[in-house]
């Protein structure tokens, strides 16, 4: 009931964003019932225009451009997905420990994830992505171990200042164990954690995609991502307006889930 007096309360362009967002999970989850063909079939005639039978027409090599479109949802919003809960978590739980022990565990926390946020995550991802085995496990680590420290430094500040709360301090006043300043904790936690979450599925889309068009990650995926590098290795792409289907699409896809990511928790003025 609380969740759809929150909904309720939110502006048109949120819900909006809601809408989108849950259009591209559905497209995720039934993305092999939506295309037409498979992703590795290449016996089509090769840059085939736009057409009932190939939506966004087929690329240099015979592929139906529409349907590598789609499988890339069903890889890179359940990459997002994974990577920016794994990763929230992780932050939340480092915060949980550095706040909850204080002394020598807060400081060397602390200690890394300053230093974690000194470097550009894209840069550690990319290097860690490179020097591992290909595969789209390895990316996800990646992306999860080098980019938990920002939630660390937000939920961390949030749990302090709501450990110094009666409830908490009665809490641990009475003995309650760690779970139970957990629970006096949660709902102070909650609204950051899901802020947190939605940022970390973007950033973890804007990563695998960077990592996928400079040729990083699981060769054998077929993301948005390496849709793009694909098209912008074509060399005549520009040329009778071949972008226009090629290129184009993939761009908007990925700039309206970015986009309505970041509005999802945008700040009112």
């Amino acid at each position: 009931m609380e969740i759809l007096k929150a909904l309720g309360k939110m502006p048109l362009y949120k819900k909006l964003c809601l809408v989108i967002l849950a259009a591209y999970l559905l497209i995720a989850i039934f993305a092999p019932q939506i295309m037409p063909y498979e992703v590795d079939d290449f016996s089509h005639d090769s840059l085939l225009t736009p057409s009932s039978q190939y939506l966004l027409g087929t690329d240099e090599m015979g592929h139906d451009i529409f349907s590598l479109l789609i499988n890339g949802f069903r890889i890179t919003v359940v990459l997002a997905l994974i990577s920016g809960a794994l990763s929230t978590i992780l932050g939340t739980f480092l915060a949980f420990c550095a706040a909850y022990f204080g002394k020598v565990v807060n400081d060397a926390i602390t200690a890394l994830a300053n230093i974690f946020i000194i470097v550009p995550e894209i840069v550690v991802i990319m290097f860690v992505a490179v020097i591992a085995e290909p595969t789209m496990t390895n990316t996800v680590l990646a992306i999860v171990f080098f980019s938990w420290a920002r939630v660390f430094k937000i939920v961390r500040g949030k749990l302090l200042d709501s450990m110094s709360k009666n409830k908490v301090k009665y809490t641990m006043l009475m003995k309650g164990n760690v779970f139970d300043v957990c629970r006096k904790l949660v709902p102070d936690v909650a609204p950051t954690f899901i802020s947190f979450f939605v940022l970390q599925c973007n950033r973890a889309v804007t990563y695998e995609t960077t990592l996928s068009f400079f040729g990083v990650g699981d060769p054998l995926s077929k993301t948005w991502g390496k849709l793009i590098r694909a098209a912008m290795d074509y060399e005549e792409l520009y040329y009778d307006n071949v972008f226009l289907w090629y290129l184009v699409p993939v761009i908007l896809v990925v700039l309206v889930f970015v986009v309505c990511l970041a509005l999802l928790v945008s700040e009112e003025d």
